[in-house]
Protein backbone atom coordinates (compact mmCIF):
# COMPACT_ATOMS: atom_id res chain seq x y z
CA UNK A 1 0.00 0.00 0.00
CA UNK A 2 1.65 3.37 -1.01
CA UNK A 3 1.70 6.54 1.13
CA UNK A 4 3.38 9.57 1.52
CA UNK A 5 5.65 8.50 4.47
CA UNK A 6 8.75 6.44 4.00
CA UNK A 7 8.90 3.08 5.32
CA UNK A 8 10.68 3.18 9.03
CA UNK A 9 13.73 0.53 8.29
CA UNK A 10 15.37 -0.66 11.53
CA UNK A 11 18.26 1.33 9.89
CA UNK A 12 16.34 4.55 10.96
CA UNK A 13 15.07 3.29 14.62
CA UNK A 14 17.88 5.49 16.96
CA UNK A 15 16.48 8.66 14.81
CA UNK A 16 12.27 7.88 15.23
CA UNK A 17 12.07 6.29 18.52
CA UNK A 18 11.15 9.49 20.03
CA UNK A 19 8.88 10.50 17.05
CA UNK A 20 6.56 7.24 16.28
CA UNK A 21 4.80 6.23 18.94
CA UNK A 22 3.05 2.96 17.72
CA UNK A 23 5.96 -0.22 17.72
CA UNK A 24 3.81 -2.69 18.35
CA UNK A 25 1.15 -5.10 17.03
CA UNK A 26 0.37 -5.92 13.05
CA UNK A 27 0.26 -1.85 12.60
CA UNK A 28 4.24 -2.21 13.73
CA UNK A 29 5.26 -5.05 12.12
CA UNK A 30 3.97 -4.30 8.61
CA UNK A 31 5.30 -0.69 8.81
CA UNK A 32 2.52 1.17 6.10
CA UNK A 33 2.32 4.23 5.36
CA UNK A 34 -0.26 5.99 5.64
CA UNK A 35 -2.70 5.66 2.79
CA UNK A 36 -3.20 8.77 0.46
CA UNK A 37 -6.92 8.73 0.62
CA UNK A 38 -6.72 8.84 4.12
CA UNK A 39 -4.36 11.44 4.70
CA UNK A 40 -6.37 13.78 2.17
CA UNK A 41 -9.53 12.45 3.16
CA UNK A 42 -11.03 15.95 1.45
CA UNK A 43 -10.10 16.58 -2.32
CA UNK A 44 -7.88 19.27 -1.69
CA UNK A 45 -8.92 21.33 -4.82
CA UNK A 46 -12.59 20.93 -5.07
CA UNK A 47 -13.13 20.30 -1.32
CA UNK A 48 -15.35 16.64 -2.39
CA UNK A 49 -15.94 14.42 0.99
CA UNK A 50 -14.75 11.83 0.82
CA UNK A 51 -11.67 11.32 -1.66
CA UNK A 52 -11.56 8.20 -2.97
CA UNK A 53 -8.66 5.38 -3.41
CA UNK A 54 -7.60 5.30 -6.82
CA UNK A 55 -4.48 2.75 -8.12
CA UNK A 56 -2.52 2.93 -5.29
CA UNK A 57 -3.04 6.88 -5.30
CA UNK A 58 -6.10 8.58 -4.49
CA UNK A 59 -8.86 10.17 -6.96
CA UNK A 60 -11.47 13.00 -6.92
CA UNK A 61 -14.46 11.44 -7.64
CA UNK A 62 -15.99 15.21 -8.00
CA UNK A 63 -13.52 17.64 -10.41
CA UNK A 64 -11.55 14.24 -11.73
CA UNK A 65 -8.19 15.41 -10.27
CA UNK A 66 -5.97 12.31 -9.23
CA UNK A 67 -2.74 12.26 -6.27
CA UNK A 68 -0.18 9.94 -6.42
CA UNK A 69 2.95 9.36 -4.20
CA UNK A 70 6.49 11.29 -5.90
CA UNK A 71 9.45 11.14 -3.73
CA UNK A 72 9.45 11.30 -0.01
CA UNK A 73 6.51 14.13 0.77
CA UNK A 74 6.13 14.98 -2.29
CA UNK A 75 2.34 13.68 -4.36
CA UNK A 76 1.74 14.52 -7.81
CA UNK A 77 -1.01 16.32 -8.27
CA UNK A 78 -2.96 15.29 -12.05
CA UNK A 79 -6.02 17.64 -13.06
CA UNK A 80 -8.57 16.26 -15.44
CA UNK A 81 -6.87 19.17 -18.04
CA UNK A 82 -3.52 20.72 -18.22
CA UNK A 83 -0.13 19.68 -16.54
CA UNK A 84 0.66 17.87 -13.33
CA UNK A 85 2.60 19.46 -10.59
CA UNK A 86 4.45 18.56 -7.86
CA UNK A 87 3.68 19.47 -4.43
CA UNK A 88 4.51 18.67 -0.54
CA UNK A 89 2.05 16.87 1.54
CA UNK A 90 2.27 19.90 3.97
CA UNK A 91 0.98 22.29 1.28
CA UNK A 92 -2.09 19.97 0.77
CA UNK A 93 -2.93 19.37 4.18
CA UNK A 94 -3.23 22.92 4.47
CA UNK A 95 -5.54 22.95 1.49
CA UNK A 96 -8.18 19.91 2.77
CA UNK A 97 -8.04 22.20 6.08
CA UNK A 98 -8.99 25.79 3.87
CA UNK A 99 -11.84 23.13 2.17
CA UNK A 100 -13.27 22.83 5.34
CA UNK A 101 -11.11 20.22 6.77
CA UNK A 102 -12.49 17.10 8.93
CA UNK A 103 -15.99 17.12 7.49
CA UNK A 104 -17.71 16.85 10.57
CA UNK A 105 -21.47 16.62 11.36
CA UNK A 106 -22.45 19.38 13.70
CA UNK A 107 -25.55 18.81 16.09
CA UNK A 108 -27.16 22.28 16.71
CA UNK A 109 -27.37 22.97 20.19
CA UNK A 110 -30.29 23.25 22.54
CA UNK A 111 -31.91 26.12 23.22
CA UNK A 112 -31.63 27.78 27.20
CA UNK A 113 -32.15 30.84 29.18
CA UNK A 114 -29.29 32.06 27.35
CA UNK A 115 -30.16 31.34 23.66
CA UNK A 116 -28.71 28.51 21.74
CA UNK A 117 -25.66 26.38 23.40
CA UNK A 118 -22.56 26.19 20.95
CA UNK A 119 -23.52 23.33 18.44
CA UNK A 120 -22.01 19.69 18.76
CA UNK A 121 -19.43 17.95 17.20
CA UNK A 122 -20.70 14.36 15.73
CA UNK A 123 -18.68 11.72 13.79
CA UNK A 124 -19.36 7.46 14.01
CA UNK A 125 -17.22 5.48 12.55
CA UNK A 126 -16.78 0.93 12.38
CA UNK A 127 -12.87 0.54 14.57
CA UNK A 128 -11.19 -1.99 15.94
CA UNK A 129 -10.74 -1.28 19.85
CA UNK A 130 -7.76 -1.88 21.47
CA UNK A 131 -6.62 -1.13 25.24
CA UNK A 132 -2.49 -0.67 26.08
CA UNK A 133 -1.67 -3.54 29.12
CA UNK A 134 1.71 -3.67 29.47
CA UNK A 135 4.80 -2.78 27.90
CA UNK A 136 7.49 -4.26 25.50
CA UNK A 137 11.22 -3.24 25.48
CA UNK A 138 13.01 -1.78 21.99
CA UNK A 139 16.32 -2.51 21.48
CA UNK A 140 18.75 -1.25 19.04
CA UNK A 141 22.13 -3.52 19.05
CA UNK A 142 21.52 -4.76 22.69
CA UNK A 143 20.70 -1.28 23.87
CA UNK A 144 17.70 -0.53 25.44
CA UNK A 145 15.93 2.43 23.72
CA UNK A 146 12.78 2.53 25.72
CA UNK A 147 9.43 0.93 25.93
CA UNK A 148 6.72 0.93 23.45
CA UNK A 149 2.63 -0.10 24.46
CA UNK A 150 1.56 -3.81 24.31
CA UNK A 151 -1.72 -3.35 22.80
CA UNK A 152 -4.46 -6.15 23.46
CA UNK A 153 -7.10 -6.11 20.77
CA UNK A 154 -10.74 -6.34 22.90
CA UNK A 155 -12.89 -6.45 19.44
CA UNK A 156 -14.95 -4.77 16.74
CA UNK A 157 -17.59 -1.83 17.12
CA UNK A 158 -18.09 1.71 16.84
CA UNK A 159 -16.35 5.03 17.87
CA UNK A 160 -18.85 7.92 18.38
CA UNK A 161 -17.87 11.25 19.50
CA UNK A 162 -20.48 13.76 20.19
CA UNK A 163 -20.55 16.86 22.03
CA UNK A 164 -18.03 16.54 24.58
CA UNK A 165 -17.95 12.42 24.80
CA UNK A 166 -16.10 10.19 23.13
CA UNK A 167 -17.23 6.42 23.17
CA UNK A 168 -16.74 3.09 22.09
CA UNK A 169 -19.97 1.00 21.21
CA UNK A 170 -19.17 -3.20 20.57
CA UNK A 171 -21.11 -4.55 17.93
CA UNK A 172 -21.66 -8.07 19.74
CA UNK A 173 -18.90 -10.01 17.70
CA UNK A 174 -16.30 -11.22 19.36
CA UNK A 175 -15.97 -8.47 21.61
CA UNK A 176 -13.97 -9.50 24.97
CA UNK A 177 -15.72 -9.01 28.16
CA UNK A 178 -15.57 -4.98 29.75
CA UNK A 179 -14.61 -4.03 26.09
CA UNK A 180 -16.59 -0.88 26.49
CA UNK A 181 -15.05 2.94 26.58
CA UNK A 182 -16.12 6.31 27.25
CA UNK A 183 -14.06 9.77 28.27
CA UNK A 184 -15.27 13.20 28.34
CA UNK A 185 -12.40 15.70 26.64
CA UNK A 186 -11.71 17.13 29.63
CA UNK A 187 -9.72 13.68 30.54
CA UNK A 188 -7.82 13.54 27.13
CA UNK A 189 -3.83 14.02 28.20
CA UNK A 190 -2.43 13.00 24.36
CA UNK A 191 -3.77 12.27 20.36
CA UNK A 192 -1.46 10.72 18.06
CA UNK A 193 -1.84 8.78 15.06
CA UNK A 194 -0.20 6.15 13.08
CA UNK A 195 -1.05 4.90 9.38
CA UNK A 196 -4.08 3.12 10.69
CA UNK A 197 -5.33 4.05 13.52
CA UNK A 198 -5.99 6.49 16.56
CA UNK A 199 -4.46 6.44 20.17
CA UNK A 200 -5.74 8.57 23.26
CA UNK A 201 -4.12 8.70 26.35
CA UNK A 202 -6.37 9.44 29.28
CA UNK A 203 -5.94 10.61 33.04
CA UNK A 204 -3.58 7.79 34.91
CA UNK A 205 -1.60 7.29 31.73
CA UNK A 206 -4.42 5.24 30.28
CA UNK A 207 -4.04 4.71 26.65
CA UNK A 208 -6.31 3.25 24.26
CA UNK A 209 -6.22 2.52 20.47
CA UNK A 210 -8.77 2.71 17.59
CA UNK A 211 -8.15 0.70 14.42
CA UNK A 212 -10.57 2.49 11.60
CA UNK A 213 -11.73 -0.10 9.47
CA UNK A 214 -13.66 2.48 7.38
CA UNK A 215 -12.33 5.66 8.15
CA UNK A 216 -9.62 8.25 7.85
CA UNK A 217 -7.04 8.51 11.49
CA UNK A 218 -6.24 11.70 10.04
CA UNK A 219 -9.83 12.79 9.97
CA UNK A 220 -10.39 11.43 13.42
CA UNK A 221 -7.16 13.26 14.87
CA UNK A 222 -8.57 16.96 13.42
CA UNK A 223 -11.70 16.13 14.52
CA UNK A 224 -10.63 15.77 18.45
CA UNK A 225 -7.88 18.61 18.06
CA UNK A 226 -10.35 20.76 16.87
CA UNK A 227 -13.12 19.91 19.39
CA UNK A 228 -9.90 20.14 22.27
CA UNK A 229 -9.52 23.36 21.05
CA UNK A 230 -12.99 24.88 21.73
CA UNK A 231 -13.42 22.89 24.81
CA UNK A 232 -9.88 24.64 26.18
CA UNK A 233 -10.70 28.18 25.12
CA UNK A 234 -13.51 28.21 26.78
CA UNK A 235 -10.77 28.45 29.77
CA UNK A 236 -8.92 31.26 28.23
CA UNK A 237 -6.03 28.47 27.23
CA UNK A 238 -4.73 27.42 23.80
CA UNK A 239 -3.32 24.12 23.47
CA UNK A 240 0.57 24.41 22.17
CA UNK A 241 1.48 20.21 21.32
CA UNK A 242 -1.01 17.17 21.09
CA UNK A 243 1.32 14.69 20.92
CA UNK A 244 2.72 12.82 23.16
CA UNK A 245 1.14 14.90 25.81
CA UNK A 246 -0.83 17.75 25.44
CA UNK A 247 0.20 21.19 26.80
CA UNK A 248 -1.78 24.54 27.48
CA UNK A 249 -0.95 27.52 28.04
CA UNK A 250 -2.86 30.68 29.13
CA UNK A 251 -4.40 32.62 25.79
CA UNK A 252 -3.96 36.34 26.37
CA UNK A 253 -5.98 37.68 23.43
CA UNK A 254 -9.22 35.49 24.88
CA UNK A 255 -12.25 36.84 26.40
CA UNK A 256 -11.29 34.70 29.72
CA UNK A 257 -8.33 36.85 30.26
CA UNK A 258 -9.97 40.00 30.17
Amino acid sequence: MEGVEAEISRSNWPSIVGRFFLITDRLAQSNQPMPIHHMLYRCPRCGQDPLGAHKGGARCSSCGTSFEQGRGSVIIVRPPNGPSEATSATSLLADVEKMGGAGIQEIPGKESGKGFDEARLFRESKIRFGRAEGHDVVRWRGEVLGFSERISWKGEGYLSFEGETLSFRPDGKSVAKFARFSCLLGDIRGVQISSMALQVTLVEARLYQFEFLDDSPKRWEDLLCLALRRFHARSGKCITEFKPRIVTMLDTGSEADR
